[in-house]
């Protein structure tokens, strides 16, 4: 189970960098906007560090998306 919550967050890093490069944002622009090091977001861009839900909500609002919409990873969602 431990490593199904390290794929999680892979995952979840890849689709904020992938939310973020189709806003044409760089990280220095997104971290910027959601008032973070750039550093902090490029591990969780990474999937190296898990995100708190706290930080989550600024990332959405930072990428003006629903925090529903940032969430919708694919290993969550077997279906599609």
């Amino acid at each position: 189970m431990e490593n199904f919550y390290k794929i999680l967050i892979v995952e979840l890093g890849l689709r904020i960098a992938a939310l973020r490069k189709e806003r044409q944002l760089t990280q220095a622009e997104l971290s910027d906007l959601v008032d973070m090091e750039e550093s902090a977001l490029r591990r969780i861009e990474l999937g190296g560090t898990n995100p708190t839900f706290k930080t989550l909500i600024r990332i959405a609002r930072g990428l003006e998306i629903s925090l529903k919409e940032l969430l919708d990873i694919s290993i969550l969602n077997p279906q599609h």
